[in-house]
């Protein structure tokens, strides 16, 4: 599976895609052209590599196609043809027969959604610091996803400062332990797998206060340090 994968910037902040909708968008997005066109990957394999069924891989298509973000082409016998529309969620006339699908009825929970975050410039600022900041792997990490896992964690609540310090403090256990390229976690699955919360944690000496707590020493000492 190629290592880029050329999807519309626009698709990273619509608040009309979910989080599946644009992992199925990059993965069509691995198999375009330079111009975005000429996916003739099926079902199966987008379900694949996208690690979701293949009637999720559906009905997300179904949405990108509503969205104006994917084009679809279908050809009498073989595999449809896909585009990846890199103006971004614009509907585009095509010179050849498009057959659009209407998304079936939403299968989720009648309770009301959460909205999803919607990112400003201090979280731009914050996310340029996390991607300059975390530390290299040999393989390139795909931005998209670190986007969507970065607000992820902002619709959560979780603070500028406590998901840059995270950063920060894994790109120092990095240096400190001299951990090869091939070994250091991907900046989005450092923020999914919940990884980032052991290295957003406060320590003073190396500890962290549960720690401190446990070995016997004043906390309060701890807290005057941690301040500090």
């Amino acid at each position: 599976m190629p290592n880029l994968s050329i999807i519309p910037a626009a698709a990273v902040a619509d608040s009309r895609l979910t989080d599946v909708h644009v992992r199925v968008l990059c993965a069509i997005g691995t198999h375009t052209n330079r111009l975005g066109g000429n996916v003739w990957a099926s079902i199966a394999t987008l379900a694949k590599e996208s690690n979701l069924s293949e009637r999720t891989v559906q009905r997300s298509l179904a949405a990108l196609i509503e969205a104006g973000y994917i084009r679809k082409t279908e050809r009498m016998g073989r595999t449809n043809l896909y585009d990846v529309m890199l103006d971004g969620g614009v509907s585009t006339e095509s010179p050849t027969p498009v057959t659009t699908v209407t998304p079936p009825p939403s299968e989720q929970s009648p309770k009301r959604v959460k909205e999803r975050y919607t990112l400003t410039g201090d979280d731009t600022q914050c996310m340029s610091y996390c991607w300059a900041t975390f530390p290299k792997r040999d393989v390139p990490s795909p931005y998209p996803l670190f986007v969507v896992a970065y607000r992820d964690l902002r619709t959560a609540g979780v603070s500028c400062d406590d998901i840059a310090k995270a950063a920060s403090s894994y790109a120092a256990y990095v240096t400190k332990n001299g951990t090869e390229q091939k070994y250091r976690k991907t900046i989005h699955r450092f923020y999914t797998d919940e990884s980032w919360k052991t290295f957003c944690e406060q320590t003073v000496g190396g500890r962290t206060r549960d720690e401190w707590a446990r070995s016997g020493q004043d906390v309060e000492e701890f807290d005057k340090m941690a301040a500090v």
